[in-house]
């Protein structure tokens, strides 16, 4: 009995030993957007951002020295991300530069090239795929990241200050017992693409006092003006750097919707609108002012 004893203990001991070698090797773990567990060191981290919605995040939480690299559209916050290396854009870095900078994890998004991600992982480097596709989403993601680089204080930090602010303008809206405006989410004008209710973008407009059109579609839509008319928005939210005339004297068919007649138009900073970061919040407080500005008069 004495010997089955002193071998549990010894069991027990190796067990604790393991957890604790676990522990020190690899301090972080996080679940990425596609559902995958990722675990890196939690000392000397080297992370290389292709994300500019990641790159966001991961400086807001605290972390600089452990970001090694950014990919060419990281440009927030400017002062941190002008003394990173540069490896490329964010669905075609320059696999070479990332592999001289040794990194842990690439933080990426979906649209990156499979072949790009095996790349990458037969060079023992890890990926975390982070493409919120809702507000939710979103939240989730940075908690996510914060447990990743053991940056979870920081991450909730972050988010409880978001969820208060959208709180704050949706009470706005309640209290003031306003309806939401049927508003179209334009992604680019020529082509006319669209953001569908189960994009980020839209999902914020949404949270703002808006109510999306298309709300039939998927993903980011080419969309006729025929169909625009018969839509007949009455606000529109445009998701890139084009002013309110130049976008109405590039679509003049579309004179005749509500939006356009009223110009009921805005173009919030298409950065702070489309990332996945912290910076949505001020999109979204911008948008709702305009869709609602008798809800924010005082």
């Amino acid at each position: 009995m004495k010997g089955i004893q002193i071998r549990i203990i010894q069991i027990l001991i190796i067990v604790v030993l393991f957890f604790i070698a676990g522990g020190l090797l690899y301090g972080g773990t996080g679940r990425d957007t596609m559902g995958n567990y990722v675990s890196i060191p939690d000392k000397d981290i080297r992370a290389v951002v292709l994300s500019p919605g990641a790159a966001e995040v991961l400086f807001s939480i605290g972390l600089d020295e452990e970001i090694v690299g950014v990919s060419d559209y990281c440009n927030w916050p400017p002062e941190k991300v002008k003394a990173k290396k540069k490896v490329g854009g964010f669905s075609t870095p320059n696999i070479e530069i990332i592999s001289v900078l040794k990194p842990h994890v690439v933080v990426l998004t979906s649209v990156v090239p499979y072949n790009i991600k095996e790349q990458l992982e037969s060079l023992g480097i890890k990926i975390f795929v982070s493409e919120p596709s809702s507000f939710v989403e979103l939240i989730d993601s940075i908690v996510e990241l914060g447990k990743l680089f053991n940056r979870k204080e920081d991450a909730y930090r972050i988010v409880s200050y978001m969820k208060d602010e959208v709180g704050k303008v949706q009470s706005l809206i309640r209290t003031n017992s306003l309806r939401p405006v049927k508003t179209m989410v334009e992604i680019w004008d020529n082509p006319l693409y669209v953001a569908s209710p189960d994009t980020l973008p839209a999902d914020i407009v949404r949270l703002a006092g808006g109510e999306i059109v298309p709300s039939d579609t998927s993903g980011f839509v080419r969309i006729s003006e025929e169909v625009v008319i018969a839509l007949k928005p009455e606000a529109m939210v445009l998701g890139h750097k084009i002013s309110v005339d130049d976008f109405i004297s590039a679509h003049k068919n579309l004179s005749i919707i509500p939006a356009m007649r009223n110009r009921k138009i805005i173009v919030p900073d298409p950065d702070e609108f489309l990332r996945p970061g912290p910076r949505v919040v001020n999109a979204l407080k911008e948008i709702a002012r305009y869709l609602h500005p008798e809800a924010f008069s005082e």
